[in-house]
């Protein structure tokens, strides 16, 4: 699989806001999910993963992502990047292989850059009005089941047909999902008190 962010433009309330996607997308199958967020922290990554895998109907054993910051270290120039010690314990709780793109090359997943294309343009026009975070997903969700009918051109399949093919590949879902939530070790004062 693939995974990216993106970013596009919603009515929320009333208002407009730009809003931040994981989009991520079977090599296979080409079956995207999106799930919007309110920024591209760490532990938005981590529940976009979680629910992709849900919905994907397990866990893809490689996936390929830009050099992010939520995943990796700056590294040395013609050095592999370093994961992060969450990113690292997220993978080994679903046990699948991550792969990086050099820098500056993100034609190296080119599936997922058309993905966050192909949504700006017709999934998030005209711009969605909504409610809430959980009314956009759930929209954006009924549309990424909505390609399941969709041929791709040079296939004799559809998306739909080709994900059926796939599924039994993946790798099962862990009995209880990876906590998505940021962890931070605190020392109580004298009093009892801890800062965070």
């Amino acid at each position: 699989a693939q995974f990216d962010f993106g970013e596009a433009q919603v009515m929320m309330k009333g208002h407009p806001l730009q809003v931040q996607f994981l989009a991520g997308r079977l090599c296979y199958s080409k079956v995207g999910f999106l799930m919007a967020f309110p920024n591209q922290q760490q532990e938005c990554l981590f529940e976009g993963h979680k629910e992709a895998f849900a919905f994907f109907g397990g866990v893809p054993h490689t996936i390929w992502y830009d050099q992010l910051s939520q995943a990796t270290r700056r590294a040395l120039p013609g050095q592999k990047p370093l994961e992060q010690e969450a990113f690292t314990a997220f993978r080994s709780h679903y046990l699948f292989q991550s792969r990086f793109c050099n820098p500056g090359e993100a034609h190296e997943k080119g599936l997922i850059e058309n993905l966050v294309g192909y949504a700006r343009r017709n999934f998030l026009v005209p711009v969605p009005e909504v409610q809430s975070f959980q009314e956009l997903n759930g929209l954006l969700r009924e549309r990424c089941l909505a390609e399941a009918g969709r041929q791709l051109r040079g296939e004799t399949n559809t998306i739909g047909e080709l994900w059926e093919q796939e599924r039994p590949r993946l790798l099962p879902l862990p009995p209880r999902p990876f906590p998505c939530c940021r962890t931070v070790p605190v020392r109580p004062n004298r009093f009892g008190l801890v800062s965070f």
